[in-house]
C-alpha cells in the first residue's frame, strides 16, 4: 500500500492556502450534499477531518447550533490560520487543532465525522484507527473526494492524475478510495457512477468488538 507523502503535501497547501476557495468553488455542491448526509442534530460534536480553510464550517454550525461543537484539525497551518477566520461570528464552539490524522487527539467523543476531500487521510490505516476509536460507537460518518472515472474513460483518468499531484500524494486506492473506510463501518454506502470523479460515502462506526482491522 502506498503511503501519503506529508511534506509535499505540507509545502503544496502551504502556497495553495490564500487561493484554496477559489480553486476548489467547483466541488462546493458535493461537500454541502455530504454535510447534508451525516443528519446532524442540535448538540452534537463533529469533527472536521482534515478541515482545510474551514469552508464546512457554517453548515455544520448551524445544523448543531451553539450547544454543538466542531472539532476540526489539519496538519497544514496555513490552511489551519485561514480556517480560524471563518469561526469569526458563528456562536458553535469551535477546537481548530494542528495535526495529522495519525496523532489527533479529540477532546470530546465524537457524534459524527466528515471526511471531506481528503483522500490521503482516508486512505491511512493509523489514521482512521486513531480517529474512528475516538469516536463514539455508532457515530455518523461522511465522505467525499476524487476518484476515478470507469476504466474505459481512460483519457479523463489520466487528466485527473496529472490535476490532482498536488492536492493527492497517495494514489493508491484511487479506483474506490473507500474501500478502508468501508471496513471500519456499519450500513456503508456509496453513492456514485463510473461517469464522475465524485463519491459521497456514509456509514457508522462499528462498535469496538466488531471492528475487523486486519488490513496490511
Amino acid at each position: 500500500m502506498g503511503a501519503a507523502d506529508l511534506g509535499r503535501s505540507a509545502a503544496h497547501y502551504r502556497d495553495l492556502a490564500a487561493r484554496y476557495d477559489h480553486r476548489t468553488r467547483r466541488i462546493n455542491g458535493v461537500r454541502a450534499r455530504t454535510i447534508e448526509a451525516l443528519g446532524l442534530e442540535r448538540g452534537q460534536v463533529v469533527v472536521d477531518a482534515g478541515c482545510g480553510t474551514g469552508w464546512c464550517f457554517a453548515q455544520l454550525a448551524a445544523r448543531i447550533g451553539r450547544e454543538g461543537r466542531v472539532i476540526a484539525f489539519d496538519p497544514s497551518p496555513e490552511m489551519l490560520a485561514r480556517a480560524a477566520e471563518r469561526t469569526a461570528g458563528l456562536l458553535t464552539r469551535f477546537d481548530l487543532i494542528h495535526a495529522t490524522g495519525e496523532e489527533v487527539r479529540l477532546p470530546a467523543p465524537a457524534d459524527a465525522l466528515l471526511f471531506s476531500y481528503t483522500h490521503d487521510l482516508i486512505r491511512s490505516q493509523h489514521a482512521l484507527e486513531n480517529l474512528l476509536g475516538q469516536a463514539k460507537p455508532g457515530a455518523r460518518v461522511a465522505a467525499t473526494s476524487t476518484k476515478l472515472y470507469a476504466p474505459w474513460l481512460f483519457p479523463a483518468n489520466w487528466y485527473l492524475r496529472l490535476t490532482h499531484r498536488g492536492y493527492i500524494t497517495n494514489f493508491d486506492g484511487l479506483e474506490a478510495p473507500w474501500s478502508l473506510l468501508a471496513q471500519y463501518l456499519d450500513d456503508f454506502h456509496v453513492e456514485t457512477h463510473g461517469g464522475t470523479q465524485h463519491y459521497v460515502a456514509t456509514g457508522r462506526v462499528k462498535p469496538r468488538s466488531q471492528d475487523a482491522r486486519k488490513t496490511k
